[in-house]
């Protein structure tokens, strides 16, 4: 019988010879998976210490800044202080050493002061600090740390046995508290040039990146910067003080102001060229409310009547041009989005937001019947200035008395309201109290006068009717004075009581009623609210008895209540440049900025000088707008890359900016340079009250204006030329805050 055997396979030799080779490659597999822990490890070690490097250099330069910003000691408090917070950070308690420090001076000139400490931690580890007095760039702070990290693994298989880990933070503050009156950011060639006939009058420094070629028709009221090769020393030096508004002189001219000649009167001081200068950078001023003005907007021709409302928004390509008729408009508060560019050269034609009083007062004659010559809104023949009229009419039962004099003269004086809208609703300018309309009213008007007699013989009132609305006016203030115009025996421009508050023609409630709501010659007055309303229908003022007038001052500047006396009269037209300036040439200028509460009596409420919210006690008499956010009334022209600005002498444009706006009153997007060539040859009416931000554009100035045509203006490069009596007066009222220490790199 046969048997079966199981099949056993025998091994071959090969196989045999394999055996074991694979402990050998896990062997190999676990010496590269501990090479890649270890690398993991010594990585995220070597992160974790970049990343707390990095944010103990960041704290503690932005530290450097604001204690520079408050204490300006640098040794003392600053640099100390600084470095504790470093140290903090990386919980660095013990061994703190003394630094290293070395003094020295930079820059073209090799005076720029620039300090370096330079600190030795035990486990490798070093902090260097450069800090340097940039002058107008301000003071920079440079934190540079390195350390030396041991690594755990990678020694073991080769590597380096430490990594060099650093960090860097930079800081700045300071660089726009002496902002130069002109600012040109060309760094080649000329890109200042004022030679020629002309003449530019300058309260600030000028400053030029590139060269500033400019000769003694350049009256420069402080310093002249530029480059190697600059003719800052062909310049006329002016004499001026720091006192916002003031008016520069010449030391070799007459008075006023009483001076030595060839010198400066007392307490004021003389610029002098400094060449070559270091370069200032872009400030890179943003518009952050631009996204609130985004909706299409037309010029509708006098849709007021006999001037025409701008709204805010978009416009495509804005030309005003012609000769007839003479074109007025007033522009609500916002910013204006030029989006194909603006021209303005039609003949007559005035553009604002200034908010004047109809029959404008004269300012060396208030309370008296005295007009302004010119009136704002008549300026550059525009002849769009307000007016009224006053009558005496008869009332069964609400006639005027004079308390017991029988007989006798009123005084009437006007003013001009309007309530402004700021849309922004953002955090920064909470708590929005301009999203519903802040009040705005203007200087009174020059005084009227008629005559009633007391009742019983006869019961008179008096009508107010205005002949041509005042631009921009929704309401008109009506105030009253029992004795008539000044002047009379004790009379006083606060002897004005307020009557009550009127719509102007065509408007209800602020809003425009009807195409044409100018009302036309003879549009009464009435329905007057607050203070003493008439009750009998269709009149202006009635029922009151003079010797119930009791003039106050005693009233919050926004508020009108019986009694409340009107705001601040204008004063004085300002002279800048080719003092002085002849007869009728410029308008008066508005109060200056003052608390709104008693005893103070709230300046300007309409204007360039006004603010909200203003303080309803408390507040710094010295700085009234210093809490304040918003200027009800304010614009901005705001120019896309490649949207152009020409202004000619024909026309007129006098607008103001405000402080939702930093102060910035035409913003051109920066682009790649030069996206235009600006043309700005403006009359005696042109005027933009704020900072010409124009970083990516040339301008080109020419033409005649004797008050200041800005108050800074940057740019790509200018040039000033022509025939041209030009000013730029940099007022620290109306330019832009200096930024908080910050961190640049």
């Amino acid at each position: 019988m046969r048997s079966i055997a199981p099949n056993t396979r025998t091994k071959s030799i090969q196989r045999k010879l394999q055996e074991g080779q694979a402990i050998v490659l896990i062997a190999l597999l676990l010496l590269v998976l501990f090479a890649m822990l270890g690398l993991a490890i010594d990585s995220g070690w070597a992160y974790v210490d970049r990343r707390d490097l990095q944010t103990a250099v960041d704290a503690a330069a932005l530290a450097a800044g604001d204690w520079y910003e408050n204490y300006s000691n640098l040794n003392g408090s600053t640099i100390p202080n600084s470095v504790a917070l470093y140290q903090s950070d990386l919980r660095i308690y013990t061994g703190t050493p003394a630094p290293t420090w070395v003094h020295q001076l930079v820059g073209p000139n090799a005076n720029l002061p620039r300090d370096t400490y330079t600190y030795n931690y035990p486990g490798n580890l070093t902090l260097t600090i450069v800090a340097t007095n940039t002058q107008f760039n301000g003071y920079q702070f440079v934190f540079s740390t390195t350390h030396q990290l041991p690594l755990a693994f990678m020694q073991i298989f080769g590597g380096p046995t430490t990594a060099t880990i650093t960090a860097t933070a930079t800081s700045i503050v300071g660089n726009q508290r002496q902002t130069p009156a002109i600012l040109t950011l060309n760094p080649n060639g000329c890109s200042l040039n004022m030679k020629g006939g002309g003449s530019l009058t300058v309260l600030g420094d000028v400053y030029a990146n590139g060269q500033a070629c400019v000769d003694a028709n350049l009256n420069e009221a402080g310093n002249c910067y530029g480059a190697a090769g600059s003719t800052c020393s062909s310049a006329s030096y002016w004499c001026y003080n720091s006192s916002p508004g003031f008016v520069p002189y010449d030391p070799n001219g007459p008075p006023p102001p009483s001076h030595p000649v060839g010198g400066c009167a007392s307490g004021d001081t003389i610029g002098a060229p400094v060449v070559p200068a270091p370069s200032l950078p872009d400030p890179g001023y943003l518009a952050p409310s631009i996204g609130y003005y985004n909706n299409w907007q037309s010029f509708n021709l006098d849709n007021r009547g006999t001037y025409t409302e701008m709204l805010p928004g978009q416009y495509t390509t804005f030309h005003l041009s012609g000769a007839s008729p003479a074109k007025c408009a007033f522009l609500d508060a916002g910013i204006y989005q030029w989006t194909g560019g603006y021209t303005s050269d039609a003949t007559g034609s005035l553009l604002s937001n200034e908010l004047k009083a109809p029959d404008e007062q004269l300012y060396s004659a208030p309370g008296t019947v005295a007009i302004a010559n010119p009136q704002f809104w008549n300026m550059n023949s525009a002849g769009c200035a307000g007016n009224f009229t006053l009558t005496v009419n008869t009332a069964s039962g609400y006639g005027l008395k004079h308390g017991g004099l029988g007989a006798g003269s009123w005084g009437v004086v006007l003013t001009s309201v309007r309530y402004d809208t700021f849309r922004d609703s953002s955090a920064a300018f909470a708590p929005w109290t301009c999203l519903g309309g802040c009040y705005r009213e203007s200087a009174p008007s020059a005084c009227q006068q008629v005559a009633t007699v007391d009742p019983p013989v006869k019961d008179q009132v008096i009508d107010v009717s205005i002949t041509q609305n005042a631009p921009g006016a929704q309401y008109y203030n009506v105030y009253l004075d029992p004795l008539g115009c000044l002047p009379y025996a004790g009379g006083s421009t606060n002897d004005f009581s307020f009557i009550g508050r009127f719509n102007a023609p065509g408007f209800s409630g602020g809003s425009p009623v009807g195409p044409y709501p100018n009302g036309g010659s003879g549009a009464v007055l009435s329905g007057g609210t607050g203070g003493w309303p008439c009750g009998a229908p269709g009149h202006t003022i009635c029922s009151v008895t003079g010797t119930s007038l009791l003039p106050n001052s005693l009233c919050f500047a926004q508020v009108r209540t019986q009694n409340c006396q009107p705001p601040d009269d204008e004063g004085s037209p300002q002279c800048f440049s080719n003092c002085i300036p002849p007869p009728t040439t410029l308008s008066q200028e508005n109060a200056p900025m003052t608390l709104a509460y008693p005893p103070y009596t709230g300046g300007d409420v309409a204007n360039e000088n006004y603010c909200q919210p203003s303080p309803t006690s408390g507040g710094d008499p010295n700085a009234p707008c210093a809490v304040a956010k918003i200027t009800p009334g304010a614009v901005q022209f705001y120019f896309p890359a490649g949207a152009c600005m020409t202004q000619n002498a024909q026309g007129a444009t006098y607008v103001f900016s405000g402080l939702q706006y930093n102060w910035i009153v035409i913003y051109q997007q920066p682009g790649t340079p030069v996206t235009c060539s600006n043309t700005l040859n403006g009359g005696a009416a042109t005027q933009y009250i704020g900072t010409i931000y124009t970083p990516s554009s040339d301008w080109k100035i020419t033409g005649g204006d004797r008050s200041p045509l800005a108050g800074q203006v940057i740019a790509w490069t200018a040039t000033v030329s022509g025939a041209a009596a030009v000013g730029v007066d940099f007022n620290p009222n109306y330019a832009p805050a200096p930024p908080a220490a910050r961190l640049i790199n």
